[in-house]
Protein backbone atom coordinates (compact mmCIF):
# COMPACT_ATOMS: atom_id res chain seq x y z
CA UNK A 1 0.00 0.00 0.00
CA UNK A 2 1.49 3.12 -0.91
CA UNK A 3 -0.08 6.08 1.36
CA UNK A 4 0.68 10.00 -0.05
CA UNK A 5 -0.68 13.13 -0.15
CA UNK A 6 -3.70 13.95 -2.52
CA UNK A 7 -3.63 15.97 -5.79
CA UNK A 8 -6.66 16.86 -7.84
CA UNK A 9 -6.34 14.14 -10.23
CA UNK A 10 -7.29 11.90 -7.10
CA UNK A 11 -10.24 13.41 -7.06
CA UNK A 12 -12.50 10.43 -8.77
CA UNK A 13 -10.62 8.32 -6.76
CA UNK A 14 -11.73 10.00 -3.60
CA UNK A 15 -15.28 10.23 -4.63
CA UNK A 16 -15.21 6.60 -5.93
CA UNK A 17 -14.06 5.74 -2.29
CA UNK A 18 -16.91 8.42 -0.85
CA UNK A 19 -20.06 6.90 -2.78
CA UNK A 20 -18.92 3.35 -2.05
CA UNK A 21 -17.27 3.40 1.25
CA UNK A 22 -20.49 4.71 2.48
CA UNK A 23 -22.88 2.52 0.67
CA UNK A 24 -21.31 0.14 2.92
CA UNK A 25 -20.64 1.19 6.14
CA UNK A 26 -23.78 3.11 6.38
CA UNK A 27 -25.86 -0.02 5.38
CA UNK A 28 -28.62 -0.21 8.09
CA UNK A 29 -27.97 3.20 9.64
CA UNK A 30 -29.13 5.48 6.75
CA UNK A 31 -31.90 4.72 4.28
CA UNK A 32 -31.40 2.53 1.08
CA UNK A 33 -32.85 5.32 -1.13
CA UNK A 34 -30.29 8.18 0.03
CA UNK A 35 -27.28 5.45 -0.55
CA UNK A 36 -28.34 4.65 -3.69
CA UNK A 37 -28.88 8.47 -4.39
CA UNK A 38 -24.68 9.19 -3.72
CA UNK A 39 -23.22 9.60 -7.31
CA UNK A 40 -19.29 9.86 -7.91
CA UNK A 41 -19.93 12.78 -10.20
CA UNK A 42 -21.29 15.15 -7.50
CA UNK A 43 -18.81 13.87 -4.88
CA UNK A 44 -15.79 13.99 -8.04
CA UNK A 45 -16.93 18.32 -7.93
CA UNK A 46 -16.65 18.36 -4.50
CA UNK A 47 -13.02 16.27 -3.91
CA UNK A 48 -12.02 18.85 -6.62
CA UNK A 49 -12.70 21.55 -4.69
CA UNK A 50 -11.47 20.53 -1.51
CA UNK A 51 -7.96 19.48 -3.13
CA UNK A 52 -7.86 22.86 -5.38
CA UNK A 53 -8.78 24.82 -2.36
CA UNK A 54 -5.99 23.49 -0.53
CA UNK A 55 -7.81 24.09 2.95
CA UNK A 56 -7.66 20.35 4.06
CA UNK A 57 -5.23 17.93 4.30
CA UNK A 58 -6.28 14.80 2.17
CA UNK A 59 -4.02 11.35 2.12
CA UNK A 60 -4.78 8.52 -0.31
CA UNK A 61 -3.84 4.61 -0.24
CA UNK A 62 -3.05 2.87 -3.45
CA UNK A 63 -3.29 -0.29 -3.91
CA UNK A 64 -0.71 -2.27 -5.99
CA UNK A 65 -2.22 -1.55 -8.95
CA UNK A 66 -2.16 2.43 -7.92
CA UNK A 67 -5.89 2.43 -7.74
CA UNK A 68 -7.35 5.08 -4.73
CA UNK A 69 -9.11 2.28 -1.73
CA UNK A 70 -9.72 4.71 0.76
CA UNK A 71 -8.49 8.47 2.32
CA UNK A 72 -8.40 10.39 5.00
CA UNK A 73 -8.90 14.32 5.75
CA UNK A 74 -8.59 16.67 8.13
CA UNK A 75 -7.72 20.46 9.13
CA UNK A 76 -9.25 23.16 11.44
CA UNK A 77 -12.49 22.17 13.47
CA UNK A 78 -15.73 23.12 11.85
CA UNK A 79 -17.79 24.26 13.77
CA UNK A 80 -16.07 26.52 16.17
CA UNK A 81 -16.19 24.40 19.39
CA UNK A 82 -14.54 26.54 22.16
CA UNK A 83 -11.71 23.39 23.18
CA UNK A 84 -10.86 21.33 20.40
CA UNK A 85 -8.93 23.49 17.18
CA UNK A 86 -8.34 20.41 14.80
CA UNK A 87 -10.07 17.38 13.00
CA UNK A 88 -10.03 14.80 11.49
CA UNK A 89 -13.43 15.09 8.43
CA UNK A 90 -13.16 11.61 6.95
CA UNK A 91 -11.72 8.44 6.80
CA UNK A 92 -12.97 5.79 4.37
CA UNK A 93 -11.56 2.68 2.80
CA UNK A 94 -13.14 0.36 0.69
CA UNK A 95 -14.95 -2.71 2.23
CA UNK A 96 -12.30 -4.99 1.06
CA UNK A 97 -9.78 -3.20 2.22
CA UNK A 98 -10.77 -2.73 5.76
CA UNK A 99 -9.76 -4.15 9.66
CA UNK A 100 -6.00 -4.51 7.67
CA UNK A 101 -4.22 -1.68 9.27
CA UNK A 102 -4.76 0.73 6.51
CA UNK A 103 -7.02 2.91 9.00
CA UNK A 104 -3.75 3.62 10.92
CA UNK A 105 -1.70 4.35 8.17
CA UNK A 106 -4.19 6.91 6.63
CA UNK A 107 -4.78 8.81 9.70
CA UNK A 108 -0.92 9.24 11.12
CA UNK A 109 -0.16 11.48 8.02
CA UNK A 110 -3.49 13.97 9.01
CA UNK A 111 -2.67 13.99 12.73
CA UNK A 112 1.25 14.43 11.91
CA UNK A 113 0.23 17.72 9.70
CA UNK A 114 -2.14 18.67 12.09
CA UNK A 115 0.56 18.91 14.54
CA UNK A 116 3.07 20.49 12.30
CA UNK A 117 0.50 23.41 11.97
CA UNK A 118 0.78 23.37 15.93
CA UNK A 119 -2.81 22.39 16.69
CA UNK A 120 -2.69 21.35 20.22
CA UNK A 121 -6.01 18.99 20.12
CA UNK A 122 -8.05 17.11 17.80
CA UNK A 123 -11.73 15.99 17.31
CA UNK A 124 -13.41 13.09 15.18
CA UNK A 125 -17.03 12.97 15.11
CA UNK A 126 -18.79 9.49 13.91
CA UNK A 127 -22.14 8.07 14.07
CA UNK A 128 -22.91 6.34 17.25
CA UNK A 129 -24.09 3.35 14.99
CA UNK A 130 -20.96 3.11 13.10
CA UNK A 131 -18.82 -0.39 14.73
CA UNK A 132 -16.15 1.47 12.59
CA UNK A 133 -16.01 4.08 15.54
CA UNK A 134 -14.39 1.49 17.72
CA UNK A 135 -11.25 2.73 15.47
CA UNK A 136 -11.28 5.90 17.38
CA UNK A 137 -11.29 3.98 20.90
CA UNK A 138 -8.28 1.97 19.88
CA UNK A 139 -6.52 5.09 19.17
CA UNK A 140 -7.19 6.38 22.61
CA UNK A 141 -9.97 8.64 21.97
CA UNK A 142 -12.83 9.60 24.38
CA UNK A 143 -16.14 10.55 23.71
CA UNK A 144 -16.27 14.31 24.54
CA UNK A 145 -19.54 15.35 22.99
CA UNK A 146 -22.88 13.83 21.32
CA UNK A 147 -25.41 16.21 18.91
CA UNK A 148 -28.47 15.20 16.99
CA UNK A 149 -28.39 15.25 12.94
CA UNK A 150 -30.90 14.93 10.10
CA UNK A 151 -29.81 12.73 6.90
CA UNK A 152 -32.13 11.71 4.39
CA UNK A 153 -34.80 12.62 7.51
CA UNK A 154 -33.94 10.57 9.83
CA UNK A 155 -32.26 11.75 13.03
CA UNK A 156 -29.00 10.07 13.85
CA UNK A 157 -26.47 10.96 16.76
CA UNK A 158 -22.86 11.68 15.92
CA UNK A 159 -20.21 10.89 18.84
CA UNK A 160 -17.25 13.21 18.87
CA UNK A 161 -14.39 11.14 19.86
CA UNK A 162 -11.42 14.13 21.55
CA UNK A 163 -7.83 13.95 22.77
CA UNK A 164 -7.05 16.75 24.84
CA UNK A 165 -3.32 16.69 23.69
CA UNK A 166 -3.15 16.04 19.92
CA UNK A 167 0.28 14.01 19.97
CA UNK A 168 -1.80 11.44 22.49
CA UNK A 169 -3.03 10.18 19.15
CA UNK A 170 0.12 9.36 17.77
CA UNK A 171 0.95 6.94 20.48
CA UNK A 172 -1.34 4.24 19.34
CA UNK A 173 -0.26 4.28 15.76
Amino acid sequence: MNIRKASVSDAEGIANVHVNSWKTTYKNIISDDYLNSLEIDKRLVFWKKIIEEGKSIVFVAENDKGEIVGFSSGGEEQTNDPKYMAEVYAIYILEGYQKKGLGKKLIKPVIEELINSRFPNLVIWALEENTGRKFYESLGGKIVDKKSILISGSALTEVAYGWGDIHDALLYL
